[in-house]
């Protein structure tokens, strides 16, 4: 299922794989759909790497006639969103302020059509704050992001929906998360 992208850098570092790939609707233009390769430090790979990949991708003249990779692949899934999670939890942030708050404050929360709907809810939740308001009509991941034009945080376009719950924070994610 989608999960964030930057899910994918910790699970390779995680399970000490030598690459992640990432399948991901691009929040730039749907024209740039695609996929994103990250590197076994969790990185994306640099320019000659990629360059190597997308060289031999395009000898590529049957897509089930693929050289095996050693190790094979794995589907990242609930065991790695739990680890993920735990990791987040450790990221510094005034414990004491959510102590108070967070059964008051109201958070509406949109990913934007993008992969990081249920995880994201899952941290706001696991960091302590009980009113998520979910964006119901941008929560389902949807590449072609129907109700924006452009799905980046940074245009104040995108709250439109959100404003009208009337939460006290709005808070949305790129659709990589």
């Amino acid at each position: 299922g989608p999960h964030p992208t930057p899910e994918l850098s910790f699970a390779v570092m995680h399970l000490h794989t030598y690459a992640g790939i990432m399948i991901t609707a691009s929040h730039n233009s749907k024209e740039y759909n695609g996929y994103k390769l990250y590197g076994e430090d969790g990185g994306q790979l640099p320019p000659k790497p990629a360059d190597e990949i997308v060289r031999e991708r395009q000898e590529v003249t049957d897509i089930f006639h693929i050289k095996k990779v050693a190790g094979g692949i794995k589907k990242i899934g609930s065991e790695i969103d739990k680890e993920y999670l735990n990791q987040v939890k450790t990221i510094p942030i005034n414990r004491d302020l959510i102590k108070k708050w967070g059964d008051k404050l109201t958070i509406s929360f949109t990913p934007l059509h993008g992969a990081g709907g249920d995880l994201g809810s899952k941290a706001l939740k696991e960091a302590g704050f009980n009113k998520i308001l979910t964006v119901k009509e941008q929560f389902k991941p949807d590449g072609t992001f129907p109700t924006v034009k452009y799905p980046n945080p940074e245009f104040h376009e995108v709250f439109k929906i959100s404003e009208s719950y009337g939460a006290d924070v709005e808070l949305a994610v790129d659709p990589d998360s």
